[in-house]
């Protein structure tokens, strides 16, 4: 038995399951909507704003005549209700019922099934009433009940995708950074071709400024890496022969040759995008857990609601119509329209906490789990700066100043776009605005650089740059 990425119902590994395979992963769905859910999240929201629009649009003028006076009369009111529940009941509401026949049929329980038990049974009663007033003790109607029910979880199932749906805009956005093309060497000579088309072991070049197409290992050349897009380090990271780049990361500053070692799928900016749609098409444990529920309460219901009417039709004396209408009322009363919505939207909320911090959360899974968190262990403090470097403290170990260190360390960095050289430009600017461009220049990947400013020879850089 396999369980439906979707709903969380068990479906039979049968030759005719609807099946799909991604990221050579097979998922198998208990229902057409299910699998289109997830291979087109997209379009199944989309379908599911038209679908709350039109349940919201017919839903408000039905509760404002169960609950305004009778105007022109009663039947009336009744008979135009009726006919403004029909497209909520049947085609606003059909996928709740394509959802319990799905369930029904691998004889297992789920939301689905109770919601459509509890809104067919208020809207079936309210339709006896509507055409046979006589026939019930009470000729109050319901059809305001089973037109929110459905109108309330549907907009729980909108928030739940939207939840997702922010998760997923900053994958896209990584996505849109993935360079299209990529300089392959063949026979010598460089070679353009899209990025589907390199496979592992091709050796491509990469120069300052480019992208990096696909992961992969330096074999010649040396260059300084923005990698801030899939690290969170705002330096760029220094790369030299045997070291692994990793695609759509930017090259800072020298020319690179790679050999590609990860293509397609198997990138590391590929597994971020295939952990959020598994995400994605997922649900929350709280969700999962009222599905299971629902597997044990929905019989249960039945038996109660069945229970109930005997109760009061053999024991209560009342007659067949007071029987219905306790039979009625247990299976509306069941209808779990406040579970439907308080965990999408809870998930919503936390989620778009989140995404105001800059932070991604994958799932709702996660979320769930966030509140056992009591310690955070960050590996660098690069990941919680601005993402700008600054000048802390000029030292001056012969006495001269502040203000003469800065100037000639500004107009060496001039020729320079590391990160770091920017920071001491903008410090010395701060004092001086008189910097002037280096006569020479010359920058030494993962030390730092040699320059001349004003007739000085200055080098800048690390500490193994300066032994």
């Amino acid at each position: 038995m396999a369980k439906d990425p979707i709903c969380g119902m068990f479906v039979e590994e049968g030759p005719h399951a609807l099946t799909v395979t991604l990221h050579g992963t097979r998922y198998f769905f208990c229902s057409e909507s299910c699998l289109v859910q997830f291979q087109a999240p997209e379009k199944a929201l989309a379908q599911l704003k038209r679908l709350l629009v039109i349940g919201t649009v017919l839903t408000i003028p039905i509760t404002a005549l169960t609950y305004l006076p009778n105007v022109p009369s009663k039947d009336i009111n009744n008979l135009v209700m009726f006919l403004l529940s029909i497209p909520v009941q049947f085609v606003v509401g059909f996928r709740f019922y394509r959802g319990s026949y799905d369930a029904l049929r691998s004889r297992v329980g789920n939301m689905d099934l109770l919601i459509a038990m509890g809104t067919s049974a208020a809207w079936a009663y309210s339709a006896i009433v509507t055409f046979f007033p006589a026939f019930f003790p009470s000729n109050g109607t319901y059809f305001e009940t089973s037109a929110i029910i459905i109108t309330l979880i549907l907009t729980g199932n909108l928030l739940e995708h939207l939840t997702k749906q922010r998760a997923s805009e900053s994958v896209r956005k990584l996505l849109e950074l993935q360079p299209t093309m990529a300089r392959v060497l063949r026979d010598g000579s460089e070679v353009e071709i899209p990025i589907e088309d390199v496979r592992v072991d091709d050796v491509f070049v990469v120069r300052p400024g480019e992208r990096v197409p696909v992961d992969g290992v330096v074999l010649e050349g040396g260059s300084a890496l923005d990698e801030s897009m899939i690290t969170g380090e705002s330096l760029p990271r220094d790369k030299s022969v045997g070291d692994e780049v990793i695609g759509s990361t930017i090259n800072k500053t020298g020319l690179l040759k790679v050999r590609a070692t990860k293509v397609g799928q198997d990138t590391v900016l590929s597994q971020i995008v295939k952990l959020v749609e598994e995400a994605q098409v997922g649900k929350a444990p709280l969700q999962r857990l009222a599905d299971r529920v629902s597997a044990y309460f929905v019989p249960s219901v039945i038996l109660i609601a069945t229970a109930s009417g005997l109760l009061w039709y053999f024991a209560g004396g009342i007659g067949l119509a007071f029987s219905l209408l306790a039979f009625v009322s247990v299976i509306v009363i069941a209808c779990p329209c406040a579970l439907g919505i308080a965990t999408p939207a809870a998930l919503l909320v936390g989620a778009g906490k989140g995404a105001e911090s800059g932070i991604l959360i994958k799932g709702g899974e996660n979320l769930e789990e966030a509140h056992k968190i009591d310690t955070i262990v960050f590996d660098k403090t690069g990941t919680l700066t601005k993402g700008e470097p600054s000048v802390t403290d000029v030292v001056s170990l012969n006495g001269e100043s502040a203000k003469s260190i800065l100037h000639f360390a500004g107009s060496a960095e001039l020729g320079s776009e590391h990160p770091l050289a920017q920071a001491v430009v903008r410090e010395a600017r701060k004092l001086q605005s008189d910097l002037s461009s280096p006569s020479k220049f010359e920058a030494i990947p993962g030390l730092g650089i040699r320059a001349d400013a004003d007739g000085r020879g200055v080098l800048l850089g690390n500490t193994d740059l300066m032994r």
